[in-house]
């Protein structure tokens, strides 16, 4: 749904095979039928459940388009801001790992898995784009110190990834969008 979504009609409309990947099955299924009839004529469409907390997942979702050439470009979007986020108080330690796990484990699992893919398939221009936030760069008006601090290091860890990879061709970006509906 949401910037995920229109971000895979947008890929499909340029002719790109995409992917689709999220932790809910049902998700997953209304997302490709909205995709296609959206895009009657797209490409390649499939889907993969995925939990990108968990680095055996996302492995396995990058090497799913092994057979389509490996990949060219990834779209690391998935994040919480759970609902029990606060401040330095009041956030659970529970919210704060799990907001950690999906928000920043998972950006970097998929980096780290698009890169090796790219490297295998012999690939010299590529692209990583992560979804960061308006507060890594901001902050909030509300608390919601854990979402805040993961999208920092989705940030800061993108302007790492783009140093690290140019000579390779390997873009990476991020995108800090505002709250949007």
């Amino acid at each position: 749904m949401g910037i995920g979504l229109e971000t895979c009609i947008l890929f499909a409309r340029e002719g790109a095979n995409v992917l689709l990947s999220d932790i809910s099955g049902p998700a997953l299924e209304k997302a490709l039928e909205t995709l296609k009839s959206k895009v009657p004529d797209a490409k390649k469409l499939d889907t993969k459940i995925t939990d990108v907390s968990k680095e055996a997942d996302v492995e396995a979702m990058v090497k799913h388009v092994d057979s389509w050439g490996g990949l060219d470009v990834i779209f690391n979007n998935a994040g919480i801001m759970h609902a029990d986020d606060a401040d330095a108080i009041d956030t659970p330690e529970k919210i704060w790992d799990l907001t950690q796990a999906i928000n920043v484990k998972g950006v970097w699992f998929g980096s780290k898995h698009a890169v090796l893919s790219f490297r295998e398939h012999g690939k010299k221009k590529a692209s990583v784009i992560n979804t960061a936030s308006v507060v890594a760069l901001v902050g909030a008006a509300t608390p919601q110190l854990a979402y805040t601090a993961s999208k920092g290091a989705v940030l800061a860890m993108t302007r790492e990834l783009a140093m690290v990879h140019a000579r390779e061709g390997f873009r990476f970006n991020a995108l800090c969008p505002a709250p949007l509906k």
